[in-house]
């Protein structure tokens, strides 16, 4: 990876009077720069913005290069490392998603106002990384022309803004662009109401994003003090009065998004050098945002919003306990739990209304959406059945609402419609797993007969459905001249076949269809070409396509090649090893996939899809597992060991690709931990743990121990104190565990 040095003022510093034998403060590691930069498929796309834990507003810096571009694909989170502008401090962001979209009502400071700064590159600002302040709820920066300190702390739907201006600022001024949107994205309309003497902002906005439908947002904005003078704007000019509103010119269909959106905003100039704002947003309506203000924030004390994030991210922490590690590693953990509660998005209002898929006002909230399921279903949502199963079940309940009142289970559902992105039927493994596992009551009676009928073909779904089950259960393949992404829609439905046979006995998931599923889950072997050794594009008349490279990005793979989807059978990997000739073939293949990368790695290659094992795509991220299922459990720790030390790091270049809602950081927090998830099953593949000790608290009031004695390499593993020949756990035999222990020399 690039070695960027991250030069911050004042990120959250790890306490000096620590104990020996005190658990490591993960809360005081965590540094929300990590993943903001990186280059080419390198970048992490993640935000440095403020945000409680799923929260709705995540606010914080959008960002230009030096000559304001702000090219979208590297800057899903609206912030790149790399860059020397702010053109606003807008309330919500995606974390480490390869697209952009939200932005939305963004604030910026100016010394003044004319029609000039009615746009980004009018109002934006030079800024630098040792004048930034980042830590958990917080986001603070001094900017340089204005000369302004800039500080917000976030609740869960609103945000703390304080603005000091330096005494080279004459005309003390703030910008609220109503319409600020990231990348492609276009406002379609919207409206802008001043109340001067009360020092109130009220608007909306009706948003496209390069991800979303269109969708609402109102905000409620209080200044403190109140304005001196105020005006507002629309395409541009200057308004007289304080209300304006203004739609885009063009087409606005929902099958052309305008090529321009609306201009509009308002400007308020103080006599005051402190500004304070109160900002709340509502995807529900205006009456939203002025219950979410009420709710959250009666006052402007920074401080105690700040100690009350705090609080709501060390109760995420609470769970997970561990002991010893580097200071890298310890850093990169505690930012990896961070980033795995940055999505899903709260989406429901304080008194739980919210927008749902039928774009009706429903009233059973709390309600998420946001989910970037066929990335987090391999590595973060196992994670949450482990620490967070409460939370879990309030996840996969907005996933049960969203097939009620959509008709279908999403497949990446954004704002209050399905964007999707990407194939197969995610959804449907997340919740089969978690039922495998144990987790009840979290709209099941919705979620599976939902998922069994898309499934089986047996509903028109209006969104998240495999292609053409028809052909499918026809020819026992996917047609790569009748369906696109034949192979890679064929292996994601197959580990979702897999999964929701293993949750037979869950609602409409019968002993039939569990039958024919468990058989179907084994079709991914009818497009093994041995002829050229791997998985590829077979045609309706049975014979395979023509195969011009193993490391091509072809048709029939998603976001990958046939090198890296040679492995995407989690669901049956003893299969998978029979079908490459066995064990050892299987480890050979392995191996060679391994060392492709790493010398890749070492010829400086970074930045580029990698043709071998690529750990910033998702669809290899189990292959280091595999090596112990093969029967070469050193193996899986020597690359295991060899990722974590090569494809993270604690600079902002620290994730090898897009984190995706923390899929990247889950998967490190997996092998940090010694255990790695096998999507849509109950299996987890034992490895080696970087820490000394960890503690996980389970709902049952029972805390399970994960150890690691002796400074050696890891020789054998221990259940209880008995010997585990297995290269294997089970979840039933983990939550039945106290101690789980690898023996490195020290047992």
């Amino acid at each position: 990876m690039l070695a960027i040095a991250l030069l911050v003022l004042a990120c959250a510093r790890p306490p000096d009077d620590a104990e020996p034998d005190d658990p490591v403060d993960l809360i005081a590691w965590v540094d929300p720069l990590i993943g903001t930069g990186g280059f080419g498929y390198g970048v992490g796309s993640g935000t440095p913005a403020a945000t409680r834990p799923f929260g709705l507003v995540k606010a914080g810096p959008d960002t230009s290069d030096q000559y304001g571009a702000s090219f979208g694909v590297y800057r899903g989170g609206g912030y790149h490392y790399d860059d020397v502008h702010i053109e606003g401090f807008s309330h919500m962001h995606l974390h480490g998603v390869g697209g952009t979209d939200y932005g939305l009502v963004a604030l910026m400071p100016s010394d003044g106002f004319d029609a000039s700064r009615t746009s980004r590159p009018g109002y934006r600002a030079v800024f630098r990384h040792e004048d930034e302040t980042v830590e958990p709820g917080r986001y603070a920066v001094r900017l340089d022309d204005p000369a302004v300190q800039v500080d917000i702390v976030a609740g869960t739907r609103t945000a703390l803004h304080r603005y000091a201006f330096e005494a080279s600022v004459a005309q003390p001024t703030l910008i609220l662009d109503v319409c600020h949107t990231l990348g492609d994205g276009v406002c379609l309309s919207g409206q802008v109401s001043l109340d001067p003497e009360a020092g109130t902002v009220r608007g909306e906005a009706l948003t496209w994003g390069d991800l979303a439908d269109p969708f609402p947002v109102w905000f409620t904005a209080v200044f403190d003090p109140p304005p001196v003078a105020w005006g507002t704007w629309t395409e541009g000019e200057l308004r007289e009065g304080a209300t304006a509103a203004m739609a885009s010119a063009g087409p606005a269909s929902l099958w052309e998004q305008p090529d321009e959106g609306a201009s509009l905003g308002a400007w308020l100039r103080f006599d005051a050098r402190t500004v304070r704002v109160r900002v709340a947003l509502s995807t529900t309506d205006a009456a939203g945002a002025e219950a979410n203000l009420a709710a959250e924030h009666d006052d402007f004390d920074q401080d105690a919003e700040l100690t009350e994030a705090r609080t709501a991210w060390e109760t995420v922490f609470a769970p997970i306990r561990v002991w010893g590690g580097t200071e890298d590693q310890r850093r990169i953990f505690a930012t990896a739990l961070y980033h795995t509660h940055m999505m899903p998005t709260l989406w429901s209002d304080a008194d739980g209304r919210y927008r749902g898929f039928d774009r009706q006002v429903h009233e059973d909230g709390p309600y998420w959406t946001d989910f970037s399921l066929w990335d987090t279903y391999r590595t973060v949502h196992p994670l949450y059945t482990l620490l967070w199963p409460d939370t879990h079940r309030a996840l996969l309940g907005s996933l049960a609402r969203m097939a009620e009142q959509g008709g279908a289970l999403p497949r990446w559902p954004i704002a209050d419609w399905d964007g999707g992105f990407m194939v197969g039927t995610p959804a449907a493994i997340v919740a089969a797993e978690a039922w495998i596992k144990g987790l009840r009551d979290f709209g099941e009676d919705s979620i599976f007969p939902a998922a069994v009928a898309v499934a089986t073909g047996a509903v028109d779904a209006p969104y998240g459905a495999p292609p053409d089950v028809a052909t499918l259960e026809a020819t026992g393949w996917y047609p790569a001249d009748v369906v696109g992404t034949s192979v890679a829609n064929l292996q994601e439905l197959n580990i979702a076949d897999a999964a929701l046979a293993a949750a037979e006995g869950a609602p409409g998931v019968d002993a039939a269809t569990a039958a024919h599923l468990a058989e179907r889950s084994g079709w991914w072997a009818n497009v093994w070409d041995p002829e050229v050794g791997f998985f590829h594009a077979r045609l309706s008349d049975g014979s395979f396509d023509d195969f011009p490279s193993e490391s091509a990005w072809l048709d029939e793979y998603a976001e990958g090649n046939a090198r890296q989807y040679l492995w995407l059978v989690p669901q049956d990997p003893e299969g998978l090893f029979a079908t490459l000739g066995g064990e050892e073939a299987a480890v050979a293949r392995l191996e060679a996939f391994f060392e492709g990368a790493r010398a890749e790695y070492e010829a400086g290659e970074d930045g580029l899809p990698d043709p071998y094992y690529w750990h910033g795509n998702e669809a290899d991220l189990h292959a280091a597992w595999l090596f112990a299922l093969a029967g070469r459990p050193d193996l899986t720790r020597e690359w295991v060991r060899w990722i974590e030390e090569t494809q993270y790091g604690t600079g902002a270049d620290g994730l090898a690709g897009n984190d995706d809602a923390g899929t990247l950081s889950a998967w490190y927090v997996w092998a940090a931990i010694g255990l790695y998830p096998l999507a849509g099953s109950d299996r987890y593949v034992l490895g080696d743990p970087l820490f000394d000790r960890v503690e996980i608290d389970r709902e049952d009031g029972t805390t399970l121990v994960i150890e690691r004695l002796g400074g050696g390499e890891v020789e054998a593993v221990r259940v209880d104190g008995e010997p585990w020949e297995a290269p294997d756990i089970r979840h039933a035999e983990l939550a039945a565990a106290s101690t789980l222990t690898f023996c490195a020399g020290g047992c």
